[in-house]
């Protein structure tokens, strides 16, 4: 199957295609996700897959670097030289029982944490039930960074301390966290990481939010800590 290439027609630019929405730019990077492991896990070349999508190598790797959100013709075509329904590109229910593998070093980096204030938030992986969606995150924060004022969301985190140390605030109570401490707690509390007495910080975060409360990634954690 032969579609346009990038060459005979450019993709749009990054900001261009999210639009300013926080759901389009969590739909691109749950695509490279999957794109990847979907192609890994069938010992495919990225090669391969280009040339028989009819793009180049290097359109492949930006959309798999969650760089660029393809054409829908691109789309479909990725789909049917995996194999697979349009819907295991985007973690539909045709996709949740399958295993999700992300490489180190491959990990997305989200947007909401700016490395130049000296915060970093990588998706490490995510899964997908009915009603909750849970995804595993790493940031990784330097002294001196600015964290956004507390927020309330239908959901809850789980927070454990690789190393450095933070203080939360949960509600009225503080909680001082240090290497290997963990911390469990409901979303609809307001929350926020008010101190970082040594750094550099790094935790490791799972976060489960109710999807039939219509809420998305882009909305639910946005304010905690960058997380978005």
């Amino acid at each position: 199957m032969r579609v346009m290439s990038d060459h005979d027609r450019p993709e749009p630019a990054d900001d261009e295609a999210d639009d300013g929405h926080p759901r389009v730019s969590h739909l691109r990077h749950t695509l490279a996700r999957r794109l990847r492991t979907h192609r890994m896990h069938q010992q495919m070349t990225a090669s391969a897959l280009a040339q028989t999508v009819g793009i180049s190598k290097a359109m492949l790797s930006k959309i798999e670097s969650a760089e660029r959100m393809p054409s829908v013709p691109v789309l479909l075509a990725l789909a049917e030289g995996l194999g697979i329904g349009l819907a295991d590109l985007f973690g539909g229910p045709a996709a949740s029982m399958e295993p999700e593998f992300v490489a180190r070093g491959q990990e997305p980096v989200l947007p909401g944490g700016d490395p130049h204030d000296g915060i970093q938030i990588t998706l490490l992986g995510t899964m997908e039930l009915p009603g909750i969606q849970i995804r595993l995150v790493r940031m990784r924060a330097e002294p001196g960074c600015t964290f956004p004022k507390p927020v309330q969301f239908d959901g809850f985190w789980i927070d454990h301390v690789i190393r450095g140390e933070l203080v939360m605030q949960i509600g009225e109570r503080r909680y001082h966290l240090r290497p290997g401490d963990s911390l469990t707690y409901r979303g609809e509390v307001p929350h926020e990481i008010v101190d970082m007495p040594s750094g550099p910080l790094e935790v490791l975060a799972v976060e489960g939010w109710l999807t039939s409360a219509g809420m998305n990634p882009g909305q639910v954690g946005k304010g905690t800590r960058g997380i978005p």
